[in-house]
């Protein structure tokens, strides 16, 4: 089986069609991800944009929702329902897990942070997580150039 290296080679008609997409975005997260996410969708399907924070409050509630209105208005400007979802936890990686369950989400999408030296050997990324308890499809968007 080939891997897809670049959804835009790939014909729409031959990309899975998802109707609850789930997006997890860190202040990091590259326009490589969003794009990719974007492009995954079709005219009817339900993203939520996932974010996950220690302390919510209305401060925070307030300087999220500007820290990441330019995703919600480029799905927007495709035509695609986007809705920004702030979640309080700890525990980002079973944030996620419960969010994407309790939300019947179709796919995950989210970016990949390589980890490097002892801390990447010896602990798992929320990435790897996110793969191995997922209730449905994880697809994992890498930077272009970035090392994997």
């Amino acid at each position: 089986m080939n891997k897809v290296k670049d959804f835009k080679q790939v014909p729409h008609q031959f990309l899975p069609m998802y109707k609850r997409m789930l997006l997890c975005v860190t202040s990091a997260t590259p326009k490589e991800v969003v794009e990719t996410a974007v492009r995954l969708c079709f005219k009817e399907t339900k993203v939520q944009v996932l974010h996950v924070v220690h302390l919510l409050n209305d401060f925070v509630r307030k300087e999220v929702s500007k820290e990441f209105s330019w995703i919600i208005d480029t799905f927007k400007k495709a035509g695609i329902k986007c809705d920004l979802e702030i979640v309080e936890s700890t525990d980002v990686k079973n944030a996620i897990i419960s969010f994407a369950k309790k939300n019947s989400s179709d796919v995950i999408v989210t970016g990949v942070i390589p980890r490097k030296g002892l801390l990447g050997f010896f602990s798992e990324s929320i990435s790897d997580y996110v793969v191995k308890n997922a209730p449905c499809t994880v697809i994992l968007v890498r930077k272009a150039g970035q090392l994997a």
